[in-house]
């Protein structure tokens, strides 16, 4: 019976050491999950401002195309415009010089 008392010693013992070791790999788990929560959390709001700082400029680029577009729908006639045919005149004057050699 002597051996057995010994190999129960033995036993708790090394649940002792083993709960101990437990307990300190739980608690440096938790530290290190609270920190990667944190950082996870900082990168999830960072992310979230620049996806409201593209969906302002897509926005932004939206209504200048819109007003771009409006204008130039506005200006469907370029050929009344004075400095467009002047610049054509030129072009051709040009062209038919070197047609000709």
């Amino acid at each position: 019976m002597a051996k057995e008392d010994s190999d129960i010693g033995i036993v708790s013992s090394s649940s002792s050491v083993n709960f101990e070791n437990y307990s300190q790999l739980f608690d440096a788990f938790k530290r290190l999950m609270k920190g990667l929560n944190n950082w996870l959390e900082n990168k999830v709001k960072t992310l979230q401002e620049e996806l409201n700082n593209f969906k302002t400029d897509f926005e932004n680029i939206e209504i200048i195309y819109k007003n771009s577009s409006s204008k130039c729908a506005d200006l469907k006639d370029f050929e009344n415009c004075d400095s467009l045919q002047k610049k054509v005149h030129y072009l051709l004057k040009t062209m038919d010089k070197f047609s000709r050699g």
